[in-house]
């Protein structure tokens, strides 16, 4: 394992967020699954923190991308996700999810110059998303956005096997640590949205309409509450 300067800091904020929830490591390791060897050889940097891992960290209450990256999550009001929420099966949630999702690219795509380079970067991953339905995979994304046909350069980039790149783009394998230190510091986007803990596109959406004028966001609104008439 490559012990980086950024993944040392990594597990010194594991070690700060089990210290500021007043445990030692036998009882953080109990509260995330492992044997007590298992989660001190993690918090020392003696074993990589696999994307499991990470996942049981989110589910005992940890912000993934403050502890990874040093990143705080992105304030949001989740309007839309919550508005999604209100429709009744999952298949019609997922159907709204999508026709909101066009809606609200035409609207941007008018307006792109308004937005700043952040809320941009979302713009053009929910479109990449929304382009081809077989995107289930943020890395697969991740190429399109950045014009990459060959996997190979991502996998140098990340200082991975190609085997173990397509693994994780493929969804077979979540990306460890290390990796999604990486990913960060090459494309931006943050850790969690690689790890399957919500709903991405939904979080997108969310994300690009608090950076929409009052005005837009009354519109969009408003062809939510008119699509429960259809659906």
């Amino acid at each position: 394992m490559e012990y980086t300067d950024r993944y040392k800091a990594f597990c010194k904020r594991m070690s700060i967020y089990r210290k500021l929830m007043d445990y030692d490591q036998a009882k953080m390791a109990v509260r995330v699954g492992m044997t007590t060897p298992e989660y001190s050889n993690r918090e020392a940097g003696r074993s990589m923190v696999s994307g499991i891992d990470l996942r049981k960290f989110s589910d005992s209450g940890a912000d993934i991308d403050k502890m990874l990256v040093d990143v705080d999550e992105k304030p949001c009001r989740y309007v839309i996700s919550s508005e999604i929420e209100t429709f009744g099966e999952e298949s019609e949630k997922e159907y709204v999810r999508g026709v909101v999702s066009e809606h609200v690219l035409y609207m941007c795509e008018k307006k792109i110059a308004d937005f700043s380079d952040e809320t941009v970067k979302y713009i053009r991953l929910l479109k990449s998303i929304d382009k081809d339905s077989t995107k289930d995979s943020m890395l697969k994304c991740i190429r399109d956005v950045n014009g990459i046909t060959d996997q190979q350069v991502i996998s140098d980039n990340l200082g991975i096997s190609r085997f173990k790149y397509s693994k994780i783009e493929n969804n077979k394998e979540l990306p460890d640590a290390m990796v999604l230190i990486r990913l960060y510091d090459l494309y931006g986007y943050v850790p969690s949205m690689y790890l399957n803990l919500y709903d991405v596109r939904g979080r997108l959406l969310d994300y690009i309409f608090d950076s929409m004028s009052q005005k837009d966001q009354e519109i969009i609104m408003n062809f939510i509450n008119n699509l429960k008439e259809f659906v």
